[in-house]
């Protein structure tokens, strides 16, 4: 796939659409939507943004309007980075762990339609850790209650142990109900089937607790994947295998791996989509090339104040803030 560096001097869309945001785009925009052309998963997620940004420049060149790139760069970062990173670490414990917690269901599940959703995680979680060895797929930690409930039939791995838990590629959160759905919702699902240029449509009606889109991992890795500081890469040529990817201060210095290698080890089971993890890792590096890392802490900062106050504590309300709170960030650096 075409990188802005090697199509520097090329005619492309890709490159055409490069020279327009360095033309007309914001200074504040210009690196999140270079970083939008540059790291989108595949061919066609490229062509889509680079289209976005050719029909917004025409706009400016016939109508003189001075936002338009504008326009394309808070569709991809309130569509696509806010709610990816703000739901990311949203997916919820089926009842049994709940129990091991010391949670009370009754005050976790807000409504029948999410109580439905999170015990269907059950099944899933069991058979995503089974494949998995039990491991989270990154640091090959062992989940010590495989060994307490005896399932475990792998010796102890040299890599230690640590409590695993499942994590949606995918948000859990971004699920369509009647109950999670929120105005922006549709949007949010267009802006991932562009710059991910895949179909997306199995996993927002009804197919985000899908085998493939569940991922075990370390509880220390499970925060940092969420947090869009580690990803897995496809690597070229290789099926299931990804390139481990950090970001940050701390993930880049956990000591994991740089390859690993995804395996089922129950037949037949569905291993996680390339696609999907292709997409948190383009999402990953976007934000962490677009200078709007720090940007994106302080309005989740301020999220965890005002949430508090929110009389709806739903994944769709705190979409809605965060979006909020980034239009305020935006207004006050223009």
């Amino acid at each position: 796939m075409p990188t802005l560096a090697s199509l520097s001097d090329s005619d492309s869309p890709l490159a055409r659409a490069a020279t327009l945001v360095r033309q007309y785009a914001h200074f504040r925009d210009q690196a999140l939507l270079l970083a939008l052309l540059d790291y989108a998963p595949n061919q066609v997620a490229q062509d889509n943004v680079a289209r976005k940004i050719t029909q917004a420049s025409e706009s400016y060149r016939a109508h003189g309007d001075t936002r338009c790139l504008t326009h394309v760069a808070d569709f991809f970062w309130r569509n696509v980075i806010l709610p990816i990173r703000v739901t990311g670490g949203q997916t919820p414990e089926p009842r049994s762990r709940l129990s091991h917690s010391g949670l009370a269901s009754a005050d976790y599940v807000r409504s029948p339609a999410e109580a439905e959703a999170i015990n269907d995680l059950k099944s899933v979680t069991e058979t995503a850790s089974a494949r998995d060895r039990h491991r989270c797929v990154v640091s090959g930690k062992l989940d010590p209650e495989s060994i307490a409930n005896g399932s475990s039939e792998f010796s102890l791995p040299h890599c230690g142990l640590e409590v695993t838990r499942a994590a949606h590629i995918i948000p859990f959160s971004l699920r369509d109900s009647s109950e999670a759905a929120s105005g922006h919702l549709p949007s949010i699902w267009s802006a991932l089937e562009c710059f991910s240029g895949v179909e997306l449509g199995t996993l927002m009606h009804g197919g985000i607790n899908s085998l493939d889109n569940i991922i075990t991992l370390s509880a220390t890795v499970h925060r940092y994947f969420t947090e869009l500081q580690i990803a897995l890469e496809p690597v070229p040529d290789a099926p299931h295998t990804y390139a481990v990817r950090t970001w940050g201060r701390v993930a880049p210095r956990l000591g994991l791996p740089k390859t690993v290698k995804l395996a089922s080890a129950t037949p037949g089971a569905a291993l996680p989509n390339p696609a999907y993890l292709a997409l948190h890792c383009a999402v990953c590096r976007v934000l962490w090339a677009s200078a709007r890392a720090e940007e994106l802490e302080d309005v989740l900062d301020d999220l965890e104040e005002v949430a508090l106050l929110a009389a709806d504590g739903s994944s769709a309300n705190l979409i809605n803030i965060a979006i909020y709170r980034s239009l305020a960030f935006s207004r006050a650096e223009t």
